[in-house]
């Protein structure tokens, strides 16, 4: 592939007082090299690969907290949670123990404190040392709603998390931008929960951007799960910034991420992936 070029501006040499056929020479051999350099640059941008030379603001976030159990659990404590490591887990929240949702309050380098055990409609547990531990986004009734958060950065080109506020995705380029997401939403609520998402722009919700999904009920027990996802076109001034929200009618709804898995061998899956990717500047 050719690379893209961008030709400088050609120095013309100085007119002459009076005719001469150098000057014309030299002038016309630097205007036909800067116009045969404009038509390399347009081949290579209007032909079948062009597109692969172009540059657009693009960005790719995601959340998918999830450790090990450093000490075994009986299904009664209380006590500081100890795992490997709380790196790339919210401050507070819940977590998934196989069956069981947790919620807690603060952490430190290697223990969750402020424990609350069956969360969310699960059932309490024993857990055994070395099982994984995720992270899980509660998604509260309808009467609050949850601002999700985005605390690993997989891309960021002119669009990033805001450094005060994980929530927010901010635009340093104007455009129109194609956003899109995808949540893994589980309940173990033994009735189908309706989950509603949508966007919010500047602290305004977006209009048309809302969606609402049905979350299966407990099942063998197994909890309900779906992943849900959708897209649309935002037009975004650049330092504008937007964010993904969620509620739920029964309030026993997270979004959780699954660990790595072994039956079959599988990465860990994020419980949200949120990108968003130019499309245009904006039309005056």
């Amino acid at each position: 592939m050719k690379p893209i070029i961008n030709p400088a501006v050609p120095n013309l040499p100085l007119a002459t007082k009076d005719y001469e056929s150098l000057y014309q020479e030299q002038l016309n051999n630097t205007l036909r090299l800067y116009f045969n350099q404009l038509n390399n640059l347009n081949s290579v941008l209007i032909g079948s690969t062009g597109g692969a030379f172009l540059q657009f603001p693009n960005g790719a976030w995601h959340q998918d907290g999830y450790t090990t159990l450093a000490v075994s659990l009986t299904n009664t404590s209380t006590t500081p949670i100890q795992v490997a490591s709380t790196a790339g887990f919210l401050s507070a929240g819940a977590l998934i123990i196989g069956s069981e949702l947790i919620k807690y309050t603060g952490k430190t380098a290697t223990t969750f404190t402020g424990i609350t055990r069956g969360a969310y409609g699960s059932s309490q547990a024993s857990h055994t040392a070395g099982v994984y531990v995720a992270e899980a986004q509660p998604v509260p009734s309808s009467t609050t709603e949850l601002v999700v958060s985005l605390t690993a950065t997989d891309t960021a080109n002119g669009i990033d998390l805001d450094p005060t506020d994980i929530t927010k995705v901010v635009a340093a380029v104007a455009g129109y931008y194609n956003i899109q997401f995808s949540a893994q939403l589980l309940t173990f609520d033994s009735s189908i929960d309706n989950v509603t998402l949508w966007f919010r722009q500047n602290g305004v919700d977006v209009p048309y951007s809302a969606g609402i999904v049905s979350i299966p009920a407990i099942h063998g027990g197994k909890p309900g799960a779906a992943i849900v996802s959708w897209n649309l076109v935002m037009a975004l001034n650049a330092g504008d910034y937007f964010q993904l929200i969620m509620a739920s009618d029964s309030g026993n709804t997270v979004a959780a991420t699954y660990p790595p898995g072994t039956a079959p061998v599988h990465p860990a899956s994020p419980s949200i992936i949120l990108t968003a990717t130019f499309v245009s500047a904006l039309y005056t």
